[in-house]
């Protein structure tokens, strides 16, 4: 990018961004689930074919790794923040790719979990006392 850093920071944004909408609607866990699932169900659906070799079957299977670098475009400055734990025949990013999907989702349904967390350690009252 053209400024140092700024990549980085727009990246964060972007997270913080999806925190805050998925802290401001007011939806059951499942509903939430759903809605984040359907969000990453085109990176679900091609990280499922590459890990699985089905996108072996298609004459265009070389892009599907390239559809998912496009997906997952706003946090990609975050991935190369990472260093390489493994030496294997292709880049670390390439596997931490599959890894993107499942993550995103997780930071879209944690404000939920957090929500019913807070809500399950209030203290109960005794009507009776």
């Amino acid at each position: 990018m053209y400024y140092p850093g700024l990549d980085i920071a727009l990246s964060l944004l972007y997270l913080l961004i999806i925190l805050g909408e998925a802290s401001y609607k007011r939806f059951s866990f499942l509903q939430q689930s759903l809605i984040g699932i359907v969000w990453q169900l085109p990176a679900l659906f091609l990280s499922l074919t590459v890990l699985l070799g089905l996108d072996r079957a298609t004459d265009f299977s070389y892009y599907f790794i390239f559809m998912l670098q496009l997906w997952h475009t706003p946090v990609l400055p975050l991935i190369t923040l990472l260093p390489d734990f493994i030496h294997l025949d292709k880049p670390f990013y390439y596997y931490e790719l599959f890894l993107m999907a499942p993550l995103l989702w997780t930071i879209y349904v944690l404000p939920l979990i957090k929500r019913n967390k807070s809500l399950f350690h209030q203290k109960k009252i005794n009507p009776l006392a």
